[in-house]
């Protein structure tokens, strides 16, 4: 009588498996072969003052002297004209 038991819940306990193992099946696939795109790449820049690389669509852009300048913030971009100025 104990063995029909424990043949029996092995038998649900398989019967389980494989039911979960093809439900896993299903569920992982459509991820997997999704055609989703992943969102484009930001370009991205440097400050030359502080040295800190942040997306150029969030940067300061300035043009000087010809040549295109990025900064983090308002503070670097005064900086480096102050820079800039005592240079020349």
């Amino acid at each position: 009588m104990l063995a029909r038991i424990i043949l029996l819940a092995i038998v649900f306990y398989l019967l389980y498996r494989v039911v979960r193992f093809f439900q896993s099946i299903g569920e992982k696939n459509p991820k997997r072969h999704s055609n989703s795109v992943s969102p484009p790449k930001k370009m991205m820049v440097k400050d030359e003052v502080c040295n800190t690389y942040l997306p150029e669509d969030e940067a300061i852009k300035e043009i000087i002297d010809g040549q295109v300048h990025y900064f983090c913030s308002e503070e670097c971009r005064k900086k480096f004209k102050h820079l800039k100025a005592h240079k020349s």
